[in-house]
């Protein structure tokens, strides 16, 4: 394991790390925050692919016999009720976990979503269609967003999904393995986070505070993922649930007047966050405690 981990995790860090360093200082968002730059936007969701390129690397270095099935066929007959979570869960848990943190910061609630009608204004659009413009953006991130949002997420899931999780189950138990990836995955994040990317720049403690909740984010969606994994024996269902999740996590924040904050309304921050982190903490409870009892099916 100790080698195929170094790779995988040298070539996704490497690449990324240094990419992203080199990006930020060109494009102006080490300073003025990812959102800032287009560009710098495009190469973060460029950089889905790399922990795709690491995965491939860990398992060239390895001898045929020791290679990880990085699970990429899809394995549809008899895993459709997966591919059904994975597709409808990220939509219900976001409603529940936004109605929750406006719940607890009623304040921050736009409920004339004057922030959306000025933008919408100025881009052109009458602001009599908000609605209209509300609730096509919904309907698309439920409907065709997690298909579209998939292929990117694939990059990502036959790392950390395909590669990492399988690793670090051979030497301990699924729980333990979960918990270490989603960690892991989580740290990943850390220079764009740094950079403003999901959370802002302006909040207390940053970045610090906001790697930190970028991790617990990451390691609650990781439970959900990796038994989807597990059960599967594929990684499609994650992608599909990675894409469905990156499509409309965001939807709460076009009523928020804070935008997005390190408590929501995304589902990665510490309130909307919580039916997250409870249906992760059912699912991780079904997997084994015993290192060594399982491994994702080949």
């Amino acid at each position: 394991m100790g080698k195929r981990l170094a790779v995988f995790l040298g070539v996704t860090f490497g690449l990324s790390w240094t990419t992203w360093a080199i990006a930020s200082v060109i494009t102006g968002a080490v300073t003025q925050g990812v959102s800032a730059s287009a560009s710098m936007i495009v190469v973060v969701a460029v950089s889905m692919f790399f922990p795709l390129v690491g995965a491939f690397a860990a398992n060239a270095v390895a001898p045929k016999e020791r290679r990880i099935d990085l699970g990429v066929r899809p394995r549809i007959r008899g895993n459709g009720r997966f591919y059904v979570l994975a597709w409808l869960m990220p939509a219900v848990l976001t409603l529940i976990g936004g109605a929750l943190f406006f719940l607890v910061f009623p304040q921050l609630f736009d409920r004339d979503a004057t922030q959306l009608r000025s933008a919408l204004e100025a881009s052109g659009v009458s602001a009599d269609q908000l609605g209209l413009v509300i609730m096509g953006q919904l309907v698309a991130a439920v409907t065709v967003g997690p298909l579209i949002n998939s292929l990117p997420s694939f990059g990502e899931e036959v790392g950390w999904r395909g590669m990492l999780l399988p690793l670090l189950c051979e030497r301990m138990s699924e729980r333990r393995a979960v918990i270490a990836s989603g960690i892991i995955w989580g740290l990943w994040h850390a220079p764009i986070i740094a950079m403003g990317h999901n959370y802002g720049m302006g909040y207390p403690g940053f970045p610090a505070t906001g790697i930190l909740t970028m991790v617990v984010a990451c390691t609650s969606i990781g439970c959900l993922l990796s038994w989807l994994r597990l059960r599967s024996g594929s990684v499609w269902p994650c992608a599909v649930a990675h894409g469905a999740i990156n499509a409309i996590t965001n939807a709460g924040i076009l009523l928020c007047t804070a935008g997005a904050t390190l408590y929501g309304p995304s589902v990665l921050g510490l309130v909307a966050g919580i039916p997250t982190m409870l249906l992760a903490v059912f699912c991780w409870l079904r997997l084994s405690d015993q290192a060594g009892d399982t491994t994702p099916s080949a």
